[in-house]
């Protein structure tokens, strides 16, 4: 029974190899797989010897090994798809629209992701037109024109090359697309509002931190290009291994969006702190300032997921009665279905 259990996990194991990659990743599979039993052949004789028991033949030691290799990739294989099923299907991140008001202005906070299903942004894209059909105006993250000394110096301080199409080329690993501003802007009116840095800002005060904190200068660090990698990385891949990498993509980035605060934390301690600090803290009171000095009373903003909680402590800090007064959760990646 154990043996034709190995045989069909194994015609099994074949079986998925020849869909993903025909007939060359049999090839390479059977090679390593003869090669590894026969290195743990060896070291199972010389183990059995010094125990002084008599070892197993090569065949029956190839039933055992092919038999427990199978089991411990089915294992393994079984883990991944559950954490990715679960993530993708059952638990799912969610965009909260949040409202909030101080009973003078109403402000509907819609996060964003910059990769995200098509329907998402549809969805934002409607959102943004009912609001805007009663009066309300629209507050948009967009990092404005900027120097290219400035878009050196950024990148630098980044540790990556943050070329224009960045973001297009990631939306491919994770089988989505990229936030097109042009498509969520002048919608029903032109009360549209860039309430973001430049980057020459950014570079600016990042510049001023460096100085400040006495922090190591990282001008020295590799600039990696991103985007080059990206599409260095598609082209080894076919139309079916792209499909296995996009479902696992997508459940991990459905992971790090559920556990935002967790990921800030992760980038305080692995990456640039000052340049951080920047992206989100200063552009978090420049967001605060432009909606409490804001002629409206009606305000449609879409920012980044991590900027909500802190723009909410800063308008609290200058008036108590702001209160978020109702939730609202968009799938930005793949939408719950169980």
């Amino acid at each position: 029974m154990k043996q034709k259990i190995w045989y069909f996990l194994l015609w099994l194991l074949y079986a998925f190899i020849f869909y993903v990659n025909w007939i060359i990743w049999i090839i390479e599979t059977t090679i390593s797989l003869i090669l590894y039993c026969i290195l743990f052949f060896f070291i199972y004789s010389l183990w059995e010897k010094f125990r002084k028991r008599e070892p197993l033949n090569f065949v029956e030691f190839w039933k055992k090994f092919i038999y427990k290799i199978c089991l411990f990739i089915y294992t393994i294989a079984f883990i991944i798809w559950w954490f990715a099923f679960y993530n993708n299907s059952i638990n799912p991140a969610t965009m909260p629209q949040f409202t909030i008001s101080n009973w003078q202005k109403t402000v509907v906070f819609q996060a964003m992701s910059h990769i995200a299903r098509p329907d998402f942004y549809k969805q934002v894209e409607q959102e943004i037109r009912d609001f805007k059909t009663s009066s309300w105006v629209l507050f948009y993250e967009w990092v404005k024109e900027w120097t290219k000394e400035s878009n050196d110096k950024f990148d630098q301080a980044l540790w990556v090359n943050f070329t224009p199409d960045l973001y297009k080329n990631m939306s491919r690993l994770y089988g989505v697309t990229f936030q097109d501003n042009s498509k969520l802007l002048w919608l029903v009116n032109n009360l549209d509002f860039n309430v973001d840095l430049t980057l020459d800002e950014v570079v600016k005060i990042y510049e001023e931190k460096v100085k400040n904190n006495g922090t190591k200068n990282v001008n020295n660090q590799e600039v990696i290009n991103a985007s080059d990698e990206i599409i260095a990385q598609l082209s080894t891949l076919n139309d079916r291994e792209l499909k296995i990498l996009v479902y696992i993509n997508q459940a991990i980035l459905n992971l790090i969006i559920k556990n935002d605060k967790e990921m800030k934390k992760l980038l305080e301690n692995f990456w640039n702190p000052d340049l951080l600090d920047v992206i989100l803290d200063e552009r978090n009171k420049n967001l605060a300032d432009n909606i409490e000095k804001s002629e409206y009373n009606k305000i449609f903003i879409t920012y980044w997921l991590l900027h909500f909680e802190w723009v909410l402590k800063l308008l609290q800090e200058s008036d108590s009665k702001w209160k978020i007064i109702s939730t609202k959760e968009l799938y930005p990646i793949s939408e719950k279905k169980f």
